[in-house]
């Protein structure tokens, strides 16, 4: 039976970091109603976030999952992860959601701005869903970092404002824009308690499998959108952001 002091202690760590995460998404939306971020500026953020998440999923996810349950658990979570993610983004994707973390012009809407917010809006959480899992599993096996929430953070804030400003762009209230990245917050602290309780309660094997299947998940996030949708934004230049948040990604995981 889990120690019930500990199980506190883990819960509230899972839910003030899926919090922590999920302010980015809200601030996001917010700063849309008063400044427009220009697409080059969100492809840097999102290169710099992407560089950072890469040294996220190796060091703090994969390695904590291989100590845990060995190469075998490590591997076939890992490739499960990515197949889960990879099928969902299909299905969203060709209901609208592929372009959620593109800076989208009137012009570029293909259909009713109303439909492609909503489908922006389900394309991000599913996105968030497998880093927030991650934050919950690693309060519990103490693997938090701040190089795990930096990348998340800048994550979430460079999709909150390109998705955002589509939203905007397709006459969406703000009231209505800012409610909607709040719901994804909500999703991403019950995503985090949810990874802490249903685990917690699990052995370890199970738990490396768990990390295996969200280090996956958000490889599969970054070659599938944000990398892709950096570069389309930064061009050539991505490169150095991308190297610059590894960099510092690595720094914070070694210190």
């Amino acid at each position: 039976m889990p120690n019930t002091s500990w199980m506190s202690l883990g819960i509230e760590t899972a839910l003030f970091y899926g919090f922590l995460t999920g302010l980015p998404l809200i601030a996001g939306a917010i700063l849309t109603k008063f400044v427009s971020f220009g697409g080059k500026t969100l492809g840097m953020i999102m290169a710099f976030g992407s560089g950072a998440l890469i040294v996220v999923v190796t060091f703090s996810l994969m390695s904590e999952s291989h100590e845990s349950g060995g190469i075998i658990i490590a591997s076939t979570g890992f490739i499960t992860g990515v197949v889960v993610f990879s099928a969902g983004n299909y299905l969203i994707n060709k209901r609208g959601g592929k372009n959620r973390k593109k800076c989208m012009h009137p012009q570029e809407m293909t259909h009713d701005g109303s439909s492609e917010g909503k489908a922006l809006a389900l394309g991000s959480i599913m996105d968030n869903i497998p880093e927030s899992l991650a934050l919950g599993v690693s309060a519990m096996s103490g693997t938090i970092g701040i190089a795990f929430l930096a990348g998340i953070m800048v994550s979430n804030f460079s999709e909150s404002a390109a998705g955002s400003q589509t939203m905007k762009i397709a006459k969406t209230g703000t009231k209505s824009i800012i409610v909607t990245w709040g719901i994804i917050g909500i999703v991403n602290v019950v995503s985090a308690a949810i990874g802490f309780l249903i685990l917690s309660q699990l052995g370890h094997e199970v738990t490396a499998f768990a990390l295996a299947v969200a280090a996956g998940a958000i490889l599969a996030m970054l070659a599938e959108t944000m990398i892709p949708e950096a570069y389309h934004h930064g061009g050539f230049f991505i490169s150095i952001a991308t190297a610059f948040g590894f960099l510092m990604s690595f720094v914070l995981v070694l210190g």
